[in-house]
């Protein structure tokens, strides 16, 4: 039986400048399954900038960017967790996300659970799936935690440059240290 080159789902988890290192901007973030040099994919996630209408006021925004796939400094690990089977679904799935405006508590790791239970429930953007929000997030967490200790982010080691450590979790493996 061929293997199946279908683009994947990541959930992505950025640093946050300045913050608690334990606290991510979390996004998602699709691309083809056999990544090449100068290969690009998509991100999508939410972010606060300030509201034109109202000078000082934060609001939360949905953004869909186009990106390459390789390491930034900036991003820490991704987790794949599924397979996509239509593109095109997935991209109108995330557009319908709500940004919650006002709610203090609610923030883009919230948007990306509700994004994923969306693809979910759309019923065509996803194949083979992990979706569970518990385990998804357990294992980001834990993955950045273990990255963190083996000091993937301070320039130690001997990391492959240009990669992005990531996990599958649908193996339940690290494909890229």
């Amino acid at each position: 039986m061929p293997a199946s080159n279908k683009d994947r789902l990541y959930v992505a988890l950025y640093a946050r400048g300045g913050q608690d290192p334990n606290t991510y901007h979390w996004a998602i973030i699709v691309g083809p399954k056999e990544e090449e040099e100068g290969g690009r994919g998509y991100r999508y996630h939410v972010r606060q900038r300030l509201d034109p209408a109202r000078p000082g006021r934060l609001i939360w925004a949905y953004e869909s960017l186009e990106i390459p796939l390789v390491q930034t400094s900036m991003l820490l690990g991704r987790i794949m967790i599924a397979k996509i089977t239509d593109k095109a679904q997935i991209r109108s799935t995330l557009a319908a996300v709500p940004a919650i405006q006002d709610d203090p508590s609610w923030t883009c790791r919230i948007w990306v659970k509700d994004a994923i239970t969306a693809l979910e429930a759309d019923g065509k953007s996803l194949g083979t799936r992990v979706t569970k929000w518990t385990t998804i997030e357990q294992n980001a967490n834990n993955y950045i935690r273990q990255k963190r200790q083996q000091r993937r982010y301070d320039g130690s080691g001997s990391w492959v440059s240009g990669t992005v450590p990531t996990f599958d979790l649908l193996d339940n493996r690290e494909i890229i240290p």
